[in-house]
Formats: structure tokens, sequence, C-alpha cells
């Protein structure tokens, strides 16, 4: 991966991170942690991207600051009672409770973790990544079981759904090998933004690129996928 080197207004330096793909157009994404990335076609030069960022410093530091302003990184970095995270859109408080069994029950807009050491924090982490993980994998097979139809009437088979943290994506798609990845942290997007990452993931199965039928293809079958997708960049969090 190559790193271009950005001086924002204030002097302060930043790296982006220059991504290579079979694409088009080019790509500049912000994300809520602060880094930065550009996806361009692998002809594109890189003098050519450095100047195309330095054009877009003004927009850069615009969503920086955002994030920034709006606490956007808000990774929980340790559980108790009183904490909160989000989940499907909806910031949900987290009640410990000591008991002898673990257990991670959610009860509308708290989510009550029994747990032998309620001052275990590691054993805390471990007990939530696991309940998610169950609800994740619930919740993106019935979803899966929804979207699969659109292409699957034309041949395809229907794909695994794999999840695993990522930094700078939200989904991904081998056709080779029929799987669709999903980042962990979507899981805090609400369900309507989970569909069009999936949607949009299973329309690469019939588009390989983002061309133009991809997008006519994804526009007739979710009509409203660039608000979803404008949800997703401002307000859905990369981290725990």
């Amino acid at each position: 991966m190559e790193m271009i080197t950005l001086k924002l207004n204030n002097n302060k330096e930043i790296e982006v991170a220059v991504i290579r793909r079979q694409m088009r157009n080019v790509r500049l994404k912000v994300f809520p942690n602060e880094e930065v990335s550009v996806s361009a076609p692998h002809g594109v030069s890189l003098e050519w991207i450095e100047k195309f960022v330095e054009k877009k410093r003004d927009w850069i530091e615009g969503k920086l600051g955002f994030f920034r302003e709006s606490n956007a990184n808000d990774k929980l970095n340790f559980i108790k009672s009183g904490v909160t995270v989000r989940i499907l859109g909806e910031q949900i408080m987290i009640i410990v409770r000591e008991s002898r069994q673990k257990n991670v029950i959610q009860e509308d807009a708290k989510l009550f973790i029994y747990t032998p050491d309620p001052k275990d924090e590691e054993m805390l982490s471990r007990q939530l990544e696991v309940w998610i993980r169950r609800q994740q994998k619930s919740l993106y097979e019935s979803l899966l079981d929804k979207l699969y139809p659109i292409i699957g009437k034309y041949g395809y088979q229907r794909p695994t759904i794999m999840v695993r943290k990522m930094k700078t994506l939200w989904g991904s798609c081998n056709r080779k090998k029929g799987i669709i990845t999903l980042n962990y942290y979507l899981y805090k997007a609400k369900q309507p933004c989970i569909e069009y990452v999936m949607l949009h993931e299973l329309v690469h199965f019939i588009y390989a690129g983002h061309n133009r039928e991809f997008y006519d293809f994804l526009s007739t079958h979710m009509p409203g996928w660039k608000e979803r997708k404008k949800i997703l960049d401002y307000e859905v969090v990369l981290g725990v």
C-alpha cells in the first residue's frame, strides 16, 4: 500500500493511504478514527493523486473536525455499569451484575452482563464480543435470506457470510470463494445501513467493479442506498 503525506492548514501532517483497485473513479474517504484513504485505478499516477488530495484539503479538515466535535470515535476502552455501547444505531446502557453463570441479556435500551467477577474487564469484553457475534450471525443470515434472491434468480449460489474486524471497509466480496465479509463494527449501524452494505457486496457477484451497470442495478433494487451510505459515513463508528 502506498502512502502520501498531506499538510493541513494548521501545519499538522497526516498520512493518506493510497489503495489501488479495479475502478474508474477516484474515491476519497475520511473515517471516524481519523484515518484517510484514497482509492484509485491502477493507471492513475501517484503525482496526480497527491494533487487531487491537496485540492480536497479543506474538505478533509472539515470531515476530521466533524468527527472530533461529535466524539465520533467513541471506542469503548473499558466495560462497567453505566457505560454505553452502540447496537443497531441505538446507544445501549451496560449493566454488570455478579452471577455464578455468565450470560448477556438485552432488555430494550439496557444490556445486562452477568459474570462471576464484575471487575474483570477482560472477561467482560470477551462476554460482550461473543454475544455480539451471536447476534450478528442471526441478523446477517436473516438479511441474506431477504436479499439473496435479488442475485439468486440469475443463477448465483448463496454466499457464505463471514465477520471480521476491518479498519477501512464495511464489507468485501470474494467472488471466487463465494464469501461476503462484513465488518464486525457494522453491527453499530441501523439495519437499513447493514442491508445496504450486504446488497452492495451481493451485487459484486454480478458486476465485479463499480461501473455504471453496478450502480444502476443497486439503485433499481435499493433506490435509497445513497442516504444509507451517508449515514454510515457520518454516524457509524469504527471501534468497539
